[in-house]
C-alpha cells in the first residue's frame, strides 16, 4: 500500500491483471489488511471481483499461496504484492500454455533467486548474491492447481525455494518482463517511483498562477495551487489540495501526495513526499522518501550519497540516496540529513542538527 507515482504498489498489479482480462482476484492479507480492504473493496471500482483470504501470522509466502488457492479449480497466476512489473506481463502469462515463470533483470540480488538454464531446463539458484543485472525470478508465476499442490507438499516457507526443488522434474517456460522492480527496502521506493512515473496518469487541475514553467509530463490534482515563479520538470505527479511555491523547483521523478505544502525557493527532485506533509522554504531534498504527516523546517537539506548502512542487522550499499523518513516526523529548520539516514516513525530532529544514523528499531 506504500505509494509510488501517487498510487499504491498493489494498485498497479490489480490494474495490470484486470487489463489482461483476469477479473477474479484472491487477495491474501494479514498485516495492514484493513487499509488494503478499505482501498480495494470488492474490486468493482477496478473492474474486478476481489475475495479476501486471511493469513493472520507471518508463516511465509508458501503458506500465503496455500491460503489463496481456496476455491480455485485449475490454473492461476501467483503475484507477490511488493512487485512493480510491466502490466503486459500478465497478458503474456495468461496466453502461455502450461506453467510459466516470469523473470526480470535485477539491479541487485532478488530474494526470489536467480534463474539459470541447465540443459535447456530452468533452475532457481540462491548461490550468487553478486549476480546483479542477470535474470532473476520475480516471484510471479502461472501455475496449475496440481503443481501448486506439489509446492505445498514440499513444505518450507519460501515459494522460490520450493520451486527450486521441483523444477527438475517439471516443465516450465520462462518469459521476461519488460521491466520489473522488487520493492523490499525503503531505498527501493526511489527506483520504483522513477519507473512508475512512466505510467503517469496525465491530468491538469487546480490553479496554476502566472510565470509558472511546466516541462515534460506533469500531473496536477484538484484543488492544488502552483504559485508564481515555480518550475516543474516532469515526470511529476502532484496530488490534490497541494500548495507549491512560489519560486520553487520540482525536478523529475517526484511524487507529491495529497495536501502537501512546499514553501518558497525549495528544491525537490527524485523523491517521494507522501500525504499531509509540509516542506519549509529554501529546503533541498534529493533522492528522499518522506512519510505521511511529516514536517520539515526551512533551509533543511537531504544530501544523496553512496555508503554502506546497517539495516535489520545486515549491511547494504545504498547508492545515491538521500534520507528515508518515516511517518509523523518533525525535522527542525537548518537540519542536515546525510544520505542513507533512516528515521523511524515519530522521530524528531532538532534545529540545525546533523543526522546520519543507520536504521535503529523494527519498523519505519
Amino acid at each position: 500500500m506504500v505509494p509510488i507515482g501517487n498510487r499504491p504498489i498493489l494498485e498497479y498489479l490489480v490494474r495490470g491483471v484486470v487489463a489482461s482480462g483476469i477479473k477474479d482476484i484472491h487477495m491474501v492479507v494479514g498485516y495492514g489488511k484493513n487499509s488494503v480492504m478499505s482501498y480495494f473493496g470488492n474490486g468493482s471500482e477496478f473492474g474486478a471481483e476481489i475475495s479476501y483470504y486471511f493469513q493472520e501470522e507471518r508463516t511465509g509466502t508458501l503458506e500465503a499461496m496455500r491460503i489463496g488457492m481456496e476455491n480455485i479449480d485449475n490454473e492461476f497466476i501467483l503475484i507477490p504484492g511488493d512487485n512493480y512489473v510491466s502490466g503486459e506481463s500478465f497478458s503474456r502469462l495468461r496466453n502461455c500454455e502450461g506453467p510459466v515463470l516470469l523473470s526480470g533483470k535485477a539491479d541487485r540480488w532478488s530474494k526470489w533467486g536467480e534463474i539459470e538454464l541447465l540443459n535447456g531446463k530452468p533452475r532457481i539458484t540462491f548461490d550468487s548474491p553478486e549476480a546483479y543485472g542477470r535474470i532473476h525470478f520475480t516471484g510471479i508465476a502461472k501455475l496449475s492447481l496440481s503443481l501448486a499442490q506439489k509446492l505445498v507438499e514440499h513444505s518450507g516457507k519460501h515459494i522460490g525455494e520450493s520451486l527450486q526443488a521441483i523444477l527438475e522434474n517439471n516443465d516450465f517456460d520462462i518469459i521476461e518482463s519488460h521491466y520489473w522492480h522488487n520493492i523490499v527496502y525503503p531505498w527501493d521506493l526511489i527506483s520504483g517511483n522513477r519507473i512508475s512515473l512512466s505510467d503517469n496518469l496525465l491530468y491538469r487541475c487546480g490553479k496554476i498562477e502566472k510565470n509558472v514553467i511546466i516541462k515534460g509530463e506533469v500531473s496536477i490534482g484538484k484543488g492544488t495551487i502552483i504559485r508564481s515563479g515555480t518550475y516543474l520538470s516532469g515526470p511529476i505527479s502532484i496530488g490534490e489540495s497541494c500548495d507549491i511555491g512560489p519560486n520553487s523547483v520540482i525536478g523529475s521523478s517526484v511524487s507529491l501526495g495529497d495536501n502537501v505544502r512546499i514553501g518558497s525557493f525549495a528544491e525537490i527532485s527524485d523523491s517521494i513526499v507522501m500525504q499531509n506533509c509540509e516542506i519549509g522554504s529554501y529546503s533541498s531534498l534529493k533522492g528522499t522518501v518522506i512519510g505521511d504527516n511529516t514536517s520539515i523546517g526551512s533551509h533543511s537539506i537531504a544530501i544523496p550519497i553512496t555508503r554502506d548502512i546497517l539495516y535489520l542487522d545486515q549491511t547494504f550499499s545504498v547508492s545515491d540516496r538521500g534520507a528515508m523518513i518515516g511517518d509523523n516526523c518533525t525535522i527542525g529548520s537548518r537540519a542536515v540529513l546525510q544520505g542513507g539516514s533512516i528515521l523511524m516513525n515519530n522521530a524528531t530532529i532538532g534545529e540545525g542538527e546533523f543526522y546520519n544514523a543507520d536504521f535503529q528499531g523494527d519498523n519505519i
